[in-house]
């Protein structure tokens, strides 16, 4: 929940005197302040409460001028030190009878926060957005828990965001401007990959790794037939087969040792999926793309960040890629991926067919899309990219928690590998009755997921192929039992603890 302090409130607190006569504000601002909530003040109220906060400091202590304001500027940094500043948008609807409020409310309204006022012509006009202090009381912290919680996450990093949106709205370079290039160097300088091209999604990267790969109509891709759709539907979108393979029942990823006898001498490359955010055993993987001259394209939609021996997956084999959609570990405010490698003519051939092939403007080596990333994104990632190791480790700690809590249950939990590390895209579970698990958490306040409910040699697109049920067994079982929890960096103890009460 967002707050917004209004400024009778505000000098409540910085004015010795008016914290003794409106102890409510006092109480008020307490109880937010040891709260999961976000306190705003408005960008267009800090010079009143300068010029407020002078006249009461003056008229309460001998001071001169010079001390009285430096006392009012020192009072006010502390204050502002750990709140939000909402600021006053554009499109405010002024109202010329009191244009202080309708800032006020118009910078509430921009960051969907309840102001807190004492003002009684204020409280009167927007009874749907005030609240008096007086009467005021914070709900106490329920159990509805947020799936992937990026609400909190905007707000944390709010500031932030809002100051690099706001440049390249300034700036007007939506397309390719720097943002775009300051991202694909601080995703190589992340990753360890040579090169990071950023494009438009986590599909079309993969298609961008397949073009740049020469994939063509009637080759065929080893893969996975339990994962999202993209990873097969970019084969099948080129023209090419996508050739199933089953999973390891304890990772959910392809299963090394089923896939030399899926080899044709159609085949070109073995696509891996890091599944909930845990990548392949890429050495056998490796092994056997050498032995038979195949190119390894790592899906690592769901996997930014996690490592492999030490390395990330964004640096293994000849491509990686990744998306950006918003509810991954790292995700933008829309669509967007990338997609890494080592490889410099790749690389090069990467970068002109996500703009329509180009070699230079309007000269076309290639066919190629329109896949470049839109240089908002760019401009959100590089914020939150500055916070993602620390993300990270709160992904691996809130999945050690889960780990713990449900030890006891009768659960298959998830299974790391010693030799990687997962970035927790999901915490996926797997029960025998999934349907009655899912309704007795819904009706707790706990959201659910199930990522995948059919594996794809059984979706109706892929019919064509002449899969049948039963042909990968594993997959189908697994696809039967597995649910996702809520996974996000900021599940509380008792979040966890609550949850796994409930099963």
């Amino acid at each position: 929940m967002n707050y917004l302090l209004d400024n009778n409130v505000i000098i409540d607190l910085l004015s010795e005197r008016r914290r003794e006569k409106y102890p409510e504000s006092v109480n008020v601002y307490e109880s937010l302040q040891n709260s999961e909530v976000n306190i705003f003040i408005s960008s267009s109220s800090i010079d009143n409460i300068e010029f407020i906060l002078f006249k009461e400091l003056k008229s309460q202590f001998d001071k001169s001028n010079k001390e009285t304001l430096d006392e009012v500027h020192a009072r006010i940094k502390i204050f502002l030190q750990d709140k939000k500043i909402a600021k006053t948008p554009s499109y405010i609807e002024i109202d010329y009878e009191d244009i202080e409020d309708s800032q006020l409310i118009a910078s509430a309204k921009a960051v969907d926060a309840k102001v807190i006022t004492r003002d009684e012509v204020l409280l009167q006009k927007y009874p749907d957005i005030t609240i008096h202090p007086s009467p005021f009381t914070l709900q106490p912290s329920s159990f509805s828990i947020d799936f992937a919680n990026l609400k909190k996450q905007h707000y944390l990093y709010h500031n932030e965001i809002e100051k690099e949106i706001d440049s390249v709205l300034n700036k007007t370079n939506f397309i390719m401007g720097d943002p775009v290039r300051d991202l694909e160097k601080n995703l190589q300088d992340f990753t360890g990959a040579k090169h990071a091209i950023t494009c438009s999604s986590g599909t079309d990267a993969l298609l961008l790794a397949m073009m740049a790969l020469d994939i063509k109509p009637g080759d065929e891709i080893i893969t996975t037939p339990f994962t999202f759709i993209a990873t097969a539907e970019t084969i099948a979108f080129l023209g090419a087969k996508p050739v199933f393979v089953d999973i390891d029942e304890k990772t959910y990823n392809i299963d090394p040792t089923k896939i030399e006898e899926k080899i044709t001498d159609k085949t070109k490359a073995i696509m891996p999926v890091s599944l909930y955010g845990q990548p392949a055993d890429m050495d056998a993987i490796q092994k056997i793309a050498d032995k038979h001259n195949l190119s390894v394209i790592i899906d690592g939609a769901q996997s930014f960040g996690s490592t492999y021996k030490g390395k990330t997956d964004s640096n293994l084999d000849d491509i990686s890629t990744t998306s950006f959609f918003p509810a991954k570990p790292l995700g933008c405010y829309g669509d967007g991926g990338a997609v890494f490698t080592n490889d410099d003519a790749l690389a090069e051939k990467i970068r002109m067919l996500r703009v329509h092939g180009q070699n230079r403007r309007y000269h076309h080596k290639y066919i190629g899309m329109g896949g470049r990333l839109d240089t908002i994104q760019a401009a959100v990632l590089n914020v939150k990219l500055k916070h993602y190791p620390k993300d990270l480790k709160l992904r691996q700690e809130v999945a050690d928690k889960y780990t713990k809590f449900l030890g006891s249950k009768v659960l298959t939990l998830p299974h790391i590998d010693k030799n990687v590390t997962s970035a927790w895209a999901q915490y996926s579970v797997r029960v025998k009755n999934r349907d009655e698990i899912q309704a007795k958490l819904k009706e707790q306040g706990i959201p659910t997921a199930v990522h995948y409910p059919m594996p794809l040699h059984l979706q109706e697109c892929f019919t064509y192929l002449g899969y049948k049920e039963g042909d990968f067994s594993i997959a189908e079982r697994v696809s039967r039992e597995i649910m996702s929890l809520p996974m996000n960096p900021y599940l509380s103890d008792d979040e966890i603890n609550y949850m796994s009460s409930v099963f």
